[in-house]
Protein backbone atom coordinates (compact mmCIF):
# COMPACT_ATOMS: atom_id res chain seq x y z
CA UNK A 1 0.00 0.00 0.00
CA UNK A 2 1.30 3.48 -0.93
CA UNK A 3 2.15 5.89 1.85
CA UNK A 4 0.07 9.06 1.86
CA UNK A 5 2.26 12.15 1.70
CA UNK A 6 0.28 14.70 3.75
CA UNK A 7 2.92 17.40 3.26
CA UNK A 8 2.38 17.49 -0.54
CA UNK A 9 -0.62 19.14 -2.22
CA UNK A 10 -2.85 16.36 -3.68
CA UNK A 11 -1.84 15.60 -7.27
CA UNK A 12 1.58 17.28 -7.00
CA UNK A 13 5.04 15.82 -6.78
CA UNK A 14 7.88 17.00 -4.54
CA UNK A 15 8.76 19.65 -7.14
CA UNK A 16 5.98 21.07 -9.31
CA UNK A 17 6.27 23.98 -11.75
CA UNK A 18 4.20 27.08 -10.97
CA UNK A 19 3.63 29.52 -13.83
CA UNK A 20 2.81 33.09 -12.79
CA UNK A 21 1.54 34.78 -15.92
CA UNK A 22 -0.78 37.65 -16.74
CA UNK A 23 -2.35 35.27 -19.29
CA UNK A 24 -2.59 32.16 -17.11
CA UNK A 25 -6.00 31.09 -18.45
CA UNK A 26 -4.66 31.38 -22.01
CA UNK A 27 -1.64 29.26 -21.03
CA UNK A 28 -4.01 26.60 -19.66
CA UNK A 29 -5.98 26.61 -22.94
CA UNK A 30 -2.68 26.35 -24.88
CA UNK A 31 -1.46 23.40 -22.77
CA UNK A 32 -4.81 21.64 -23.26
CA UNK A 33 -4.86 22.21 -27.03
CA UNK A 34 -1.22 21.33 -27.70
CA UNK A 35 -0.27 18.75 -25.06
CA UNK A 36 -3.64 17.38 -23.96
CA UNK A 37 -3.26 18.75 -20.42
CA UNK A 38 -6.18 18.05 -18.10
CA UNK A 39 -7.47 20.26 -15.27
CA UNK A 40 -7.01 18.80 -11.78
CA UNK A 41 -9.51 21.11 -10.14
CA UNK A 42 -11.76 24.03 -10.97
CA UNK A 43 -9.78 27.28 -11.27
CA UNK A 44 -10.04 29.68 -8.33
CA UNK A 45 -10.75 33.21 -9.53
CA UNK A 46 -10.25 36.45 -7.62
CA UNK A 47 -13.04 39.01 -7.36
CA UNK A 48 -11.53 40.96 -10.28
CA UNK A 49 -11.73 37.87 -12.54
CA UNK A 50 -8.00 37.09 -12.53
CA UNK A 51 -6.80 33.58 -11.80
CA UNK A 52 -5.72 33.02 -8.20
CA UNK A 53 -4.85 29.34 -8.69
CA UNK A 54 -5.32 26.45 -11.07
CA UNK A 55 -3.61 23.11 -11.54
CA UNK A 56 -3.33 21.01 -14.67
CA UNK A 57 -1.90 17.57 -15.28
CA UNK A 58 0.40 17.17 -18.27
CA UNK A 59 1.46 13.54 -18.50
CA UNK A 60 2.91 12.63 -15.10
CA UNK A 61 3.49 16.27 -14.06
CA UNK A 62 1.29 18.78 -12.28
CA UNK A 63 1.68 22.40 -13.31
CA UNK A 64 0.16 25.08 -11.11
CA UNK A 65 -0.76 28.46 -12.58
CA UNK A 66 -2.00 31.85 -11.51
CA UNK A 67 -2.15 35.46 -12.60
CA UNK A 68 0.20 37.82 -10.75
CA UNK A 69 -1.29 40.19 -8.22
CA UNK A 70 0.76 42.99 -9.81
CA UNK A 71 2.06 43.21 -13.40
CA UNK A 72 5.68 43.36 -12.25
CA UNK A 73 5.27 39.87 -10.72
CA UNK A 74 4.78 38.21 -14.13
CA UNK A 75 7.50 35.61 -14.79
CA UNK A 76 8.20 33.68 -17.96
CA UNK A 77 8.84 29.97 -17.56
CA UNK A 78 10.96 27.45 -19.43
CA UNK A 79 9.33 24.03 -19.59
CA UNK A 80 10.80 20.82 -21.03
CA UNK A 81 8.08 18.49 -22.34
CA UNK A 82 8.79 15.00 -23.70
CA UNK A 83 6.28 13.80 -26.29
CA UNK A 84 6.09 10.81 -28.65
CA UNK A 85 6.40 12.99 -31.79
CA UNK A 86 8.32 16.26 -31.41
CA UNK A 87 7.60 17.41 -34.96
CA UNK A 88 3.83 16.88 -34.76
CA UNK A 89 3.49 18.67 -31.41
CA UNK A 90 5.71 21.53 -32.62
CA UNK A 91 3.36 22.04 -35.59
CA UNK A 92 0.35 21.79 -33.28
CA UNK A 93 1.86 24.48 -31.02
CA UNK A 94 2.42 26.81 -33.98
CA UNK A 95 -1.17 26.23 -35.11
CA UNK A 96 -2.31 27.17 -31.59
CA UNK A 97 -0.56 30.54 -31.90
CA UNK A 98 2.91 29.86 -30.49
CA UNK A 99 6.01 31.52 -31.94
CA UNK A 100 8.89 29.31 -33.07
CA UNK A 101 12.05 29.46 -30.97
CA UNK A 102 13.75 26.45 -32.58
CA UNK A 103 12.55 24.18 -35.38
CA UNK A 104 12.71 20.43 -34.69
CA UNK A 105 16.22 19.07 -35.09
CA UNK A 106 18.33 16.16 -33.88
CA UNK A 107 20.53 17.02 -30.89
CA UNK A 108 23.91 15.58 -29.89
CA UNK A 109 22.50 14.29 -26.57
CA UNK A 110 20.00 11.93 -28.20
CA UNK A 111 16.84 14.03 -28.43
CA UNK A 112 14.95 15.44 -31.36
CA UNK A 113 14.03 18.83 -29.97
CA UNK A 114 12.18 22.02 -30.81
CA UNK A 115 11.02 25.10 -28.97
CA UNK A 116 8.07 27.48 -29.00
CA UNK A 117 7.03 30.57 -27.05
CA UNK A 118 3.38 30.85 -26.02
CA UNK A 119 1.26 34.01 -25.89
CA UNK A 120 2.41 34.74 -22.33
CA UNK A 121 6.12 34.49 -23.14
CA UNK A 122 6.70 31.01 -21.70
CA UNK A 123 9.13 28.83 -23.63
CA UNK A 124 8.13 25.22 -24.15
CA UNK A 125 11.00 22.91 -25.19
CA UNK A 126 9.37 19.99 -27.00
CA UNK A 127 11.45 16.84 -27.30
CA UNK A 128 11.38 13.19 -28.22
CA UNK A 129 14.21 11.03 -26.91
CA UNK A 130 15.43 9.15 -29.99
CA UNK A 131 18.85 7.71 -29.10
CA UNK A 132 20.07 5.99 -25.94
CA UNK A 133 23.69 6.97 -25.44
CA UNK A 134 26.07 6.91 -22.51
CA UNK A 135 26.98 9.98 -20.51
CA UNK A 136 30.56 9.58 -21.73
CA UNK A 137 29.37 9.73 -25.35
CA UNK A 138 27.33 12.86 -24.64
CA UNK A 139 30.43 14.49 -23.12
CA UNK A 140 32.50 13.43 -26.15
CA UNK A 141 29.93 14.85 -28.56
CA UNK A 142 29.71 18.12 -26.60
CA UNK A 143 33.49 18.47 -26.73
CA UNK A 144 33.47 17.83 -30.49
CA UNK A 145 30.81 20.53 -30.95
CA UNK A 146 32.78 22.97 -28.79
CA UNK A 147 35.96 22.30 -30.82
CA UNK A 148 34.09 22.91 -34.08
CA UNK A 149 32.82 26.34 -33.02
Amino acid sequence: MATIQHHIWPGCSTVSPFIVSDKALDVIAFAKAVFGAEPIEEPILRADGTLAHAAIKLGDTTIMLGDPRAPEHHHSAFLQVYVPDCDAIYRKALAAGAESVMEPSDQFYGDRASGVRDMAGNTWWISTHTERISHAEIVRRQAALDAAT
